[in-house]
């Protein structure tokens, strides 16, 4: 029998420039040596793709095209995201193994080529 998905996790801070931001629009080197970001980048041309109503998006699907600097080839990722709410459970693993059991009902489970994040 299929089993769910063992996800990673990702953890996304939505910072304000004026505060991360040098006057060049360049992160400070405060914020370099905070992260652990090395000081030569790449650059990524990032697109996302759906409908003019957002039908993919309000479906929890997001389909995004990149493009890295210095790569040839575009990489295409799409990924359905599910909530993870207050449920039926008092804690933050309770509502995350909700969510991976939508998913396996879904067809997301271990049989798949899929990753869970």
């Amino acid at each position: 029998m299929a089993s769910s998905l063992v996800p990673d996790y990702e953890v996304k801070l939505l910072l304000e420039p004026s505060e991360v931001l040098g006057p060049n629009n360049k992160l400070k080197d405060a914020v370099l040596s905070a992260f652990s970001i090395p000081s030569s980048t790449k650059k990524m041309s990032i697109q996302f793709v759906d409908t003019k109503k957002k039908e993919l998006y309000t479906h929890g699907w997001n389909l995004r095209i990149r493009k890295t600097e210095g790569e040839d080839q575009f990489e295409l990722t799409y990924k359905k995201r599910y909530p993870i709410g207050d449920g039926f459970s008092s804690t933050a693993e309770g509502c995350v193994d909700a969510a991976l059991k939508t998913a396996k009902q879904e067809g997301f489970d271990s049989t798949t080529i899929y990753e869970a994040q």
